[in-house]
């Protein structure tokens, strides 16, 4: 077996389907008897959708949950502040909601299209053993029988209180302010931390069904009484969320008289043009008090075993980035680990997934404790200066609008790892829609693929079949030109038979590019891109490359550096 993975959760199963695609021979395990009967996670992200369409899924994703939803933050009668975003950088509307019992269906039913994928459910990980060949596991099923299996890497998604992470002996720690100072100066930190206490907080969850319209917002109810939450999800679904006091008897707050009494507190600080909308009398579904984290694991791996997902990091729920922060683990990890299984590249490359991992994961992790700190404080003196601050924001267009389309979430880059020096390597590429034909407009994911991409400017200077080609060829890279007009599409002449030609009518790929048609443009597997180069940045690129890369070593002689 070439990789296992431990955890059928969102996570592992997004793994598998990444590995499936790749044609990786694929062993998932799961310790209960089948998926998740209770919903955990809620919120996914645009770019979380964008890796279910990475993986195949987005359109049946989409079609199961409540698109592009708002937020309200409200206190006292009034609103601090509407999320509202329009713009959809990556493709996809930033805030939806679902259901994740239909969510990780879909999921589950994707890997059949995957001969080389195979699931294993009521089994359990005794114990492992690694060297330098492979990784060795002990499995129990729920009938006793003990068997081995070996494989070559092993993925563990298997959630907070991880087994994996607990034999591994790697700690879960709040980052302090070292860490949190090296990730958002991109510093690459590799000494361990002392160790800090966990800081966490207990809510009471409540899933409830009250039949909304489908329309409701996220609303955020910041009293600092009894801060609380809802969030509407598919088929008439509700979440309540209700932060517990220190000295509150989880008892106390799972009787069903408790949670009615506290949701009509929360609805009646709604304003009053907005109580037309409040949600309709709710019929409890499921409660629990759970404990919120804010920690990150000291490292995502040791020798072939990784941690993925809520293995790896803990963090509030505020900012929605629990489980998409999973999906990105899986994004940015399983690409890289099918080029080195077929040979494409060195395991090096696999040390650069907690070197990108990691930094974005705290980064994520501080959005998330400072937007729950200050929106919801249970002080109130604090909550007086918030709704101040709040006000005053209001009265800015451009911070008003800086708020509102989300743009205060951290953006999805990477400042150490398998990237450039340059202008704008690290980051995201945008996904506009593109015209690949007369008539014919899709989005720009549709014709990337599953493995690198180069990109061009397609004009009279730069119609000749260049060296990329050679420098990226044993990576499999597709080539795409972008034409400078609509009717260049259709009517240019495309020398290069085996590249894709297209035209952005948004103009945001040809930025990146600077207009210049000697520019070329790397976007790695993940839609991260990796390099923006000249041709005299060329050789340095090709000698870099080759640390990761086996099929580089011999063609970076071929481009010897500049005296």
């Amino acid at each position: 077996m070439r990789v296992a993975i431990v955890g059928a959760g969102p996570t592992g199963l997004v793994a598998a389907n990444l590995l499936g695609q790749a044609g990786i021979e694929t062993l998932l395990i799961e310790r209960n008897a089948g998926l998740a009967e209770q919903p955990r996670a809620i919120t996914i992200d645009d770019e979380g959708l964008r890796i279910c369409q990475a993986i195949g899924l987005a359109d049946e994703i989409r079609a199961h949950a409540l698109l592009q939803r708002e937020a309200h933050y409200v206190s006292q009668g009034h609103y601090l502040a509407r999320i509202s975003p329009t713009q959809q950088p990556f493709g996809h509307p930033q805030i939806s909601t679902f259901y994740q019992p239909a969510l990780e269906e879909i999921f589950l039913a994707g890997l059949q299209r995957f001969p080389s994928v195979s699931t294993h459910f009521g089994q359990t990980v005794e114990s492992f053993t690694q060297n330098e060949h492979g990784v060795c596991l002990r499995l129990r099923s729920h009938e006793g029988r003990e068997w081995s299996l070996d494989c070559d890497y092993l993925l563990a998604c298997d959630g907070g209180r991880s087994a994996m992470r607990q034999q591994l002996q790697i700690a879960l720690r709040a980052p302090g302010p070292r860490e949190i100072f090296s990730s958002l100066a991109g510093i690459n930190k590799r000494k361990a931390p002392p160790r800090r206490r966990q800081r966490s907080q207990r809510w009471l969850v409540v899933d409830a069904i009250d039949h909304g319209d489908g329309t409701d917002p996220i609303i955020f109810f910041c009293n600092p009484e009894r801060p609380a939450v809802t969030v509407p999800y598919p088929d008439g679904g509700r979440r309540w969320e209700f932060m517990l006091k220190s000295h509150e008897q989880d008892e106390q707050w799972l009787d069903n008289k408790c949670i009615s009494e506290a949701i009509q507190q929360a609805l009646n600080t709604l304003p009053e043009w907005d109580m037309a909308r409040q949600p309709g009398a709710p019929a409890i579904m499921r409660k629990t008090v759970y404990t919120f984290h804010a920690t990150v694991a000291d490292s995502f791996g040791v020798g072939r075993i990784f941690l993925l997902g809520d293995a790896a990091h803990l963090m509030p729920p505020f900012g929605g980035q629990g489980m998409n922060s999973g999906l990105r683990d899986a994004h940015n990890l399983c690409w890289k680990l099918a080029l080195v299984l077929r040979g494409q590249a060195t395991p090096q490359l696999l040390q650069t997934y907690q070197q990108e991992r990691r930094p974005h994961v705290i980064r994520m992790i501080i959005f998330s404790s400072l937007l729950g700190n200050f929106i919801m404080p249970t002080q109130p003196a604090l909550a007086f200066l918030r709704d101040h601050a709040f006000l005053n924001i209001q009265r800015i267009v451009a911070l008003r609008q800086w708020l509102s389309e989300m743009q205060v979430k951290p953006q999805p880059i990477h400042r150490a790892g398998l990237r450039f020096p340059g202008h704008h390597s690290g980051r995201m590429l945008p996904q506009p829609m593109v015209h690949i034909s007369e008539g014919q407009q899709v989005p720009l994911d549709h014709i990337l693929g599953h493995g690198f991409s180069i990109f061009r400017l397609s004009n009279e200077d730069n119609m000749e079949i260049s060296e990329e080609h050679e420098l990226w060829a044993g990576l499999n890279a597709q080539s795409i030109y972008l034409c400078p007009t609509r009717d260049a599409l259709e009517q240019a002449p495309k020398p290069d038979p085996n590249a894709t030609y297209i035209w952005d009518g948004s103009g945001q790929l040809t930025r990146l590019l600077r207009g210049n048609s000697r520019m070329v443009m790397v976007v790695r597997p993940d839609r991260h891109i990796m390099a923006i180069y000249s041709p005299s940045q060329r050789a340095r690129i090709a000698k870099r490359m080759a640390r990761y890369f086996p099929i580089c070593s011999d063609l970076a002689s071929d481009f010897p550096l500049p005296i």
